[in-house]
């Protein structure tokens, strides 16, 4: 009697553990497809698709008509080279990531066409403490050096970023403002002025979800780095929550709106962005694993 007790006991607690573990475990990513719609050129829109293709939660191709990137990873799961390539052309380019012991990026190589040239650029990183300076270096260039930049790194995020010219003067100050775990402001100092502030929702991001699957522990600081120099990823990708609002202090930038449908589990489906002055606008559909 008592074994017919536990057995119908634990056939009523065997699902909820079910649950619950579901319930722990990753969301994955499976797909991205995105729709973008530029009305500044045709009476009706041109039309940009773009694919995005996952496997277990990290990028495997972002594809459009006529482009292809592959992403590939290293042995420790961090992302290690990407190839981008046209269809029907000759013109490719490739990246390459490069780690220490402790996943911090420490070069960063992106070879491409430009004209009938083959160009190679390659970022250096160097951790000083709580400095990170940072060259960027182009085979056609006489001069060599072509940007030189120190970030500082306070609790484990970037907070401000300098930029020096050939004497070491000064030429681009911007510092980071950070509300709940959220980058909220960019504020141009020295140089560039402009001054980009941000709103979010308070959802699960699914840019932070990408970025950390892809570069790992360390994601927070070599996702804005590499902003600068690779255009599938942004600064606020690392933001914990979903981005709402851009409004830049200059008409020179456009201001961005978006809004949002989520799942069950907070994360987004459906996204509807729009650029304010009206022409552009881009749908991305979310599917999960």
């Amino acid at each position: 009697m008592k074994k017919i007790y536990f057995i119908a006991i634990m056939m009523m607690v065997f699902p909820c553990l079910l649950h619950s573990q579901n319930q722990d475990a990753p969301v994955r990513l499976k797909q991205i497809n995105i729709v973008k719609t530029n009305y500044q050129n045709y009476k009706d829109g041109e039309i940009v698709n773009k694919t995005v293709l996952f496997a277990d939660g990290k990028i495997q191709t972002i594809t459009t008509s006529d482009v292809i990137q592959k992403f590939f990873y290293n042995k420790n799961g961090l992302l290690d080279m990407t190839v981008k390539e046209k269809t029907g052309s000759d013109w490719k380019e490739v990246i390459n990531y490069t780690y220490d012991a402790d996943n911090n990026i420490i070069k960063f190589v992106n070879k491409y066409h430009e004209g009938n040239d083959y160009i190679t650029k390659v970022v250096t990183f160097v951790y000083e403490g709580a400095r990170i300076k940072v060259t960027t270096k182009k085979s056609t260039n006489h001069q060599n050096l072509l940007d030189d930049i120190e970030y500082i790194v306070e609790n484990g995020i970037i907070v401000r970023r300098t930029s020096r010219d050939r004497n070491k003067a000064i030429i681009g100050k911007i510092e980071y403002v950070y509300v709940n775990d959220n980058v909220s402001k960019h504020k141009g100092l020295v140089g560039d002025k402009i001054s980009k502030s941000y709103t979010y929702d308070d959802k699960k991001s699914v840019d932070q979800l990408i970025v950390q699957n892809l570069f790992g522990d360390n994601y927070k600081v070599i996702v804005p780095m590499i902003s600068y120099h690779e255009d599938e990823f942004s600064f606020e990708d690392i933001s914990y929550n979903n981005e709402v609002n851009f409004s830049p202090s200059s008409a020179v930038l456009v201001a961005v709106s978006r809004k949002y449908k989520y799942n069950k589990l907070n994360f987004p489906i459906f996204c509807s962005q729009i650029e304010e002055n009206g022409i552009v606008k881009t749908e991305k559909t979310y599917i999960y694993e």
